[in-house]
C-alpha cells in the first residue's frame, strides 16, 4: 500500500469515527429529551391537577346549592384554563425541551468542527515541514517563511510553529554560503516575521520569486474545514418550527443553498406559495415534528402532482435535518457528475 493511501484511510477512519461519534451523541441527547418531555408533563401535572380537582369539588357545591355567581364563573373559566394547560403540557414540555436539544446540538456541531479543524492543522505541519524540506537553495529556503507565516495561527493552535520555524532556520542555514545566519531573535513568531520580511526584500530585487508554497499531501484541502460550505442547490422545507429553522439557517450561511421554509406558524397561505415552487426544487424534505396534518398533507400531495421525491424527517432536532440535506444534496451531485461523464 503506497503512503498516499495510508493517509486516505486514516482520514477516512477519522471521518468515520467523527461522524459515529455524533450519531451516538445524537441518540443520547433525543433519549435525554424525551426523558426531559415526560419529567416536565409530570411536574406540570403534579401542580395543575390537585388545583383542579378542588375547583371542581367548589363547583359541585355551587351545584348543590343550585345558585349561580359571579365567583362560580370565574371558578368555572379557571377550571376551563387549567384543562387547556393541562392539555397543553406536552406541547409546552417538548418546545421547552427542543430548546435545550438545539443548544446541545450546536455544542455537538462545534466539536466536530473543532475536531477537523485540528486533524487539518496536524496535516498542515507536515506538508509545511515537507515544502521546507523541499528547498534546496538559500533564498527559496528564505522564502519559504511567507507561506509559514500565512499559517503562524494555525500552527500556534496545534502548538507546533516552534518546531515548523527550527525547521525553517535549520534549512536556511544548511544552504547559507555565509555560515549559519539565521538564528532565534526573541519568541519563534518574532524569528519567523524577522525571516519573512528578509524574504520579501529578497523577492522585491528578482524578477522572478521563487513564491513556495505547501503542497496538499497530507491535507484534503487547502481550506480549513468548515461544515456544509460545498453544499448547492434549492431546498424546501416543509414543517418544523421557528427555532429549528433559524438554527438549521445559521449552520447552512455560507453555503450555496436556496433554503426556502415553510412551518405552521407561517400559515397555509404561506406554504401555498411553497407548495408552487416544489417542482424546481433540488431536495423537497418533510418534517413532521410539529408539523400539523393539513401542513405535511398538501405538501406531499403536491410533491405527487409534480412527481417529485420528497424526504420525510420526524424530528424536532437539528443535526438529523442537517444530515438529511447533506447527504441528499451530495447524491444529486454525484449523480449529475456520472450523467455529464
Amino acid at each position: 500500500m503506497h503512503i498516499s493511501e495510508l493517509d486516505e484511510l486514516e482520514a477516512s477512519v477519522s471521518d468515520l469515527l467523527s461522524m459515529a461519534k455524533v450519531e451516538l451523541e445524537q441518540n443520547r441527547l433525543q433519549l435525554q429529551r424525551d426523558r426531559q418531555i415526560q419529567e416536565a408533563v409530570s411536574q406540570i401535572e403534579a401542580r395543575l391537577k390537585p388545583l383542579l380537582a378542588k375547583i371542581e369539588q367548589m363547583l359541585k357545591e355551587f351545584s348543590r346549592e343550585g345558585q349561580g355567581s359571579e365567583t362560580k364563573q370565574r371558578l368555572e373559566k379557571k377550571a376551563a384554563d387549567i384543562r387547556q394547560e393541562i392539555a397543553e403540557a406536552p406541547i409546552l414540555a417538548a418546545q421547552l425541551a427542543d430548546r435545550q436539544l438545539i443548544l446541545s446540538e450546536e455544542r455537538l456541531l462545534d466539536e466536530r468542527i473543532t475536531e477537523q479543524t485540528t486533524q487539518w492543522r496536524l496535516e498542515l505541519k507536515a506538508d509545511l515541514l515537507e515544502m521546507i524540506e523541499e528547498q534546496h537553495d538559500f533564498f527559496s529556503a528564505t522564502d519559504a517563511s511567507i507561506a509559514v507565516r500565512g499559517y503562524a495561527n494555525d500552527l500556534k493552535a496545534v502548538g507546533y510553529l516552534e518546531e515548523v520555524v527550527e525547521a525553517l532556520i535549520d534549512q536556511i542555514n544548511s544552504h547559507s554560503e555565509e555560515g549559519p545566519v539565521a538564528r532565534l531573535r526573541g519568541s519563534h513568531e518574532q524569528t519567523l516575521t524577522f525571516i519573512y520580511n528578509k524574504a520579501l526584500e529578497n523577492r522585491s530585487r528578482v524578477d522572478r520569486a521563487p513564491d513556495v508554497q505547501p503542497t496538499t499531501r497530507h491535507r484534503k484541502s487547502e481550506k480549513r474545514p468548515a461544515l456544509y460550505t460545498d453544499l448547492g442547490g434549492k431546498v424546501l422545507v416543509f414543517g418544523g418550527h421557528d427555532r429549528l429553522q433559524t438554527a438549521v439557517k445559521n449552520r447552512l450561511r455560507d453555503s450555496a443553498i436556496n433554503l426556502m421554509w415553510y412551518t405552521e406558524q407561517d400559515g397555509l397561505q404561506l406554504a401555498a406559495q411553497g407548495e408552487s415552487q416544489i417542482a424546481g426544487g433540488d431536495l423537497i424534505i418533510i418534517v413532521t415534528g410539529y408539523a400539523s396534518h393539513s401542513l405535511t398533507e398538501r405538501a406531499i400531495e403536491a410533491c405527487r402532482r409534480a412527481n417529485k421525491t420528497y424526504e420525510i424527517v420526524n424530528t424536532t432536532g437539528m443535526t438529523r435535518l442537517l444530515e438529511v440535506i447533506e447527504s441528499g444534496l451530495k447524491a444529486k451531485q454525484l449523480a449529475r457528475h456520472w450523467k455529464q461523464n
